[in-house]
């Protein structure tokens, strides 16, 4: 089955302006088309284990689990998880990810705080806008 994806020129020009940002030469349309099959919204709930911090991500149903040292990495490995699980090409990482999820600044706090031993939080995607 084929999937022909048409977006305007301000989009085009939207998803032309990350891709640049990010050095990656890749498909404005194909970029969209991956950026859609990542769910919208994800919840993670994470726990201390030692020097890692362990996620179970549930992505509108799709479960799996992923870790990291520190918070920023933590954070990197959930995104890659899910690119990943998404069977995002590896190429349209980098533009994706400045579309990610990412947490909200309390959310991040606890992550870097160690006396946190576990918590739960919930991720959306950033939505394309074009002005």
């Amino acid at each position: 089955m084929v999937f022909y994806v048409t977006i305007n020129k301000n989009m085009k020009n939207l998803i032309k302006s990350i891709l640049n940002k990010n050095n990656q030469e890749v498909i404005p349309e194909a970029f969209w088309a991956y950026f859609h099959r990542l769910p919208q919204k994800i919840s993670v709930e994470w726990f201390r284990d030692g020097k890692f911090i362990v996620g179970r991500i549930d992505a509108e149903g799709d479960k799996f689990m992923t870790q990291g040292v520190s918070a920023d990495e933590f954070i990197e490995m959930v995104n890659d998880a899910l690119f990943s699980f998404y069977e995002i090409p590896v190429e349209y990482f980098g533009a994706l990810k400045s579309r990610s999820f990412v947490p909200k600044p309390e959310e991040y706090e606890k992550l870097n705080d160690a006396a946190v031993v576990k918590s739960k939080m919930g991720l959306e995607k950033k939505e394309l806008v074009t002005a």
